[in-house]
C-alpha cells in the first residue's frame, strides 16, 4: 500500500505531467490501495492561507478529484502523532513529519519526491 506526500497529490490533480507512467498507473489497479492523507488536505489549507503560491489549490476541489480517482484516506491516529517524537529531525516540517509517521506506523511506501524524506531510515520509498 502507498501513502501521497502532499506535492504529489497536488500534482495528481493540477500538474499531471510532473508524475512518471508507473505512478499514474497506480491506482487503476484496483488490487493495490493508494492512500492519501488528512495531512495532506490540511497542509493545502494551511499553506494557501499563507500565501505560498504552490499550494493554490481549491481544497474541496483536490479532495473531490482524490475521491472520484479512487485515492483512500487514511486519516490521523493518535499513533500517528506519537511516533513523530521519535523520527530524527532532517525535517522541521511538521506535516512532512506526521506524513512519515504515517507512512511508517501503516507500513505503507511513501510517494515523494522529497529527498530530504529519504534520509529517514526505515521507511520505504516509491
Amino acid at each position: 500500500m502507498y501513502l501521497l506526500d502532499t506535492h504529489i497529490v497536488i500534482w495528481l490533480a493540477q500538474e499531471p505531467q510532473k508524475l512518471n507512467e508507473r505512478l499514474k498507473a497506480l491506482p487503476l489497479n484496483k488490487s493495490i490501495k493508494v492512500y492519501f492523507s488528512t495531512v495532506n488536505l490540511w497542509e493545502v489549507t494551511i499553506k494557501k492561507a499563507l500565501g505560498k503560491a504552490d499550494f493554490d489549490i481549491d481544497v474541496k476541489l483536490l479532495y473531490q478529484h482524490l475521491i472520484e480517482n479512487w485515492y483512500v484516506q487514511l486519516p490521523v491516529l493518535s499513533r500517528h502523532c506519537l511516533l513523530v517524537q521519535n523520527l530524527p529531525l532532517y525535517h522541521k516540517d511538521p506535516f512532512d513529519k506526521l506524513i512519515i509517521a504515517q507512512t511508517m506506523s501503516e507500513n505503507f511506501t511513501l510517494i515523494t519526491k522529497d529527498t530530504i524524506i529519504s534520509q529517514y531510515p526505515n521507511l520505504k520509498l516509491f
